[in-house]
């Protein structure tokens, strides 16, 4: 997940000019788009400053999300995978998704909590479709829990750990612990997953040594999740 999110700094810089709508369906006056935080918003409640530095969002269907993992040749167990990384392709592609949207945030200063952010909103065709999906992937990560991911990514494999998976207040959190092999420093990121009509929400934050030793580290991702999940019931944004 580390290197995901390096990479992805590296991928926004090059298709930056390059996401592109859904044409052809019915959008509400909330959309995808209106659902991910501002800058402003995810500073609040990560503790400092966190940035998209002006790289725009990815938006359009489930062929925006991220396609790193297909096999246990790529991660295993893959059937874990998900919970290590934000709405990865494979889990939402046969799902009858309406619209996705997905945006990173970064920060490389010395001394701050989180350094780093992702933020996935999907938007599936029905209610139903989307309860469904919601409870399949909740059962799915609390079966994850006390699993250690092996991924390979970019010639490297990292150890993801899997722990404290929760559901609270209707959010399904996780802690992911990831050290690359052979053993180095371990990086901490909090999960946060959860759902609310037709609109499934996903949010990741990196974690930093100093961020790890507030007292409920995993309680910022719930609340980021929260807060889309009460925008995307609300009118658009002005």
């Amino acid at each position: 997940m580390a290197r995901w999110l390096a990479c992805c700094a590296v991928s926004a810089i090059l298709l930056s000019g390059c996401a592109s709508t859904v044409h052809g369906v019915a959008v509400p006056a909330t959309s995808a788009l209106e659902i991910l935080p501002t800058d402003d918003e995810i500073s609040a409640v990560a503790g400092n400053t966190l940035s998209t530095f002006g790289f725009r969002p990815f938006v359009g269907g489930a062929e925006i999300l991220p396609d790193g993992f297909r096999t246990d040749a790529d991660a295993s167990p893959i059937g874990c995978a998900a919970v290590t990384d934000t709405a990865p392709r494979i889990v939402y592609e046969r799902l009858p998704v309406l619209e996705a949207a997905r945006e990173s945030y970064f920060n490389w200063d010395e001394g701050v909590d989180t350094s780093g952010a992702d933020a996935a909103v999907i938007r599936l065709s029905t209610a139903s479709a989307t309860g469904d999906a919601f409870e399949s992937f909740a059962r799915q990560w609390q079966q994850c829990a006390g699993t250690t991911v092996v991924k390979h990514v970019l010639g490297t494999v990292v150890d993801a750990a899997i722990s404290d998976v929760a559901r609270r207040d209707g959010v399904v959190a996780a802690t992911v612990r990831t050290q690359r092999q052979p053993g180095t420093a371990t990086s901490r990121y909090e999960r946060a997953i959860g759902m609310r009509g037709n609109t499934i929400v996903e949010v990741s934050l990196a974690i930093t040594p100093k961020g790890e030793r507030q007292p409920d580290p995993q309680a910022a991702a719930v609340r980021i999740a929260k807060d889309m999940l009460d925008r995307s019931a609300a009118p658009a944004r002005p």
